[in-house]
């Protein structure tokens, strides 16, 4: 095995290499999840504690807090999917391969020739990938969803077009639905509405239903 050094193999030089190039490649810092001790909502700076440890002389010591890690925010055009992030909330950091101290500053171009690689001072900070104990068991299979994580309130689509805003076991869609039966079933001073009138009530309840994701 590349990296074992005995009595054989000290003096191999074969060996040697093989034991650098094991003990860089250790030190390499690849994705790893991370949990947010506190965000910044104005400027998207959160302090991280990686979920990293390492034992030295049989004794576990953590990754220290990250502080300032830039959150990678979906943004595009003028617009912005912006999630607020707690305490607590999983995320997966990312190490950049150069240091992104200008990047990130200004956006200004990197040196990749100097300087820090995979370092965790250049961290950032991707707020999807989550542990199997935060799985999100009741979301729905068929429709996008944009709201909590029960998926029982928020905005849904399906991919017919059809969709809603739910709040608990209610949606908006159907309180609307409901409204236009009431009024196309109300009789003012007991005089049922004309029938042109009910026909345009009819015809906005088609229209309703068909928005709507059942």
């Amino acid at each position: 095995m590349a990296g074992y050094q005995g009595t054989g193999t000290r003096f191999d030089e074969h060996e040697s290499l093989g034991a650098m190039i094991e003990a860089e490649r250790r030190e390499h810092n690849g994705p790893t999840l991370g949990k947010v001790i506190a965000y910044d909502a104005k400027r998207q700076k959160a302090t991280i504690q990686p979920l990293l440890t390492q034992s030295f002389d049989g004794v576990k010591l953590r990754a220290p807090e990250l502080q300032e890690v830039p959150v990678q925010v979906p943004r595009a055009g003028g617009l912005v999917l912006h999630k607020p992030l707690k305490a607590g909330d999983e995320v997966m950091l990312h190490f950049a391969g150069r240091s992104m101290d200008g990047a990130w500053d200004d956006g200004s171009d990197v040196d990749r020739h100097p300087g820090r690689m995979s370092d965790l001072s250049d961290a950032y900070a991707v707020p999807t990938s989550t542990s199997k104990s935060k799985e999100m068991a009741n979301l729905p299979g068929d429709r996008l969803h944009i709201g909590t994580e029960d998926g029982q309130s928020g905005f849904q689509m399906k991919d017919d077009g059809s969709f809603d805003i739910k709040k608990g076991g209610d949606t908006f869609l159907s309180i609307f639905v409901d409204f236009l039966k009431a009024y196309k079933d109300h009789k003012h001073g007991g005089v049922p509405m004309d029938p042109p009138d009910i026909e345009k009530a009819n015809l906005l309840l088609q229209r309703a239903q068909a928005m709507k994701a059942s």
